[in-house]
């Protein structure tokens, strides 16, 4: 079993790689990145939510919000029927660079189709998203 979570880890690593160098030629952090990929262009998001959906503290969250607003990729705005509550939304150019960081990973996905056959391909699909619900029942019940 040893070999698959270093296998894991070496691909962990091998993604936060391929991130940083995404992050780097949109001039963002990972963090914001992240934030980023996480904004969906149709709908509104509170800010408690967004630091939820990327799984940061709400203070943390809260710094990214301030970051990415400043630099113009989202906007904040109060809802009539909520007072209390900020609302994010991605901007035209937060839309801009997320196809930008979309273009990014769908190059890395067709180096992945070029370099194996469909039934491969398949075979690693199904791999991970077992891997990835075992991963998330054992985070839960822990």
């Amino acid at each position: 079993m040893k070999d698959i979570y270093e296998s894991i880890l070496k691909l962990k690593y091998f993604c936060q790689c391929h991130e940083s160098r995404i992050s780097s030629s949109c001039q963002i952090t990972l963090a914001e990145l992240r934030g980023i990929k996480a904004i969906e262009e149709e709908r509104d998001i509170s800010c408690s939510d967004f630091s939820k959906k990327i799984n940061l503290s709400p203070s943390r969250g809260s710094r990214i919000i301030d970051s990415l607003v400043r630099k113009g990729f989202l906007s904040r705005e109060i809802k009539d029927s909520d007072r209390r509550s900020m609302y994010l939304s991605i901007t035209n150019k937060g839309k801009k660079i997320k196809k930008e960081i979309g273009r990014e990973q769908n190059d890395f996905e067709l180096i992945l189709e070029t370099a194996l056959n469909n039934e491969d391909m398949e075979l690693i699909r199904k791999g991970l998203k077992i891997l990835e619900k075992l991963m998330e029942t054992n985070i839960i019940r822990r």
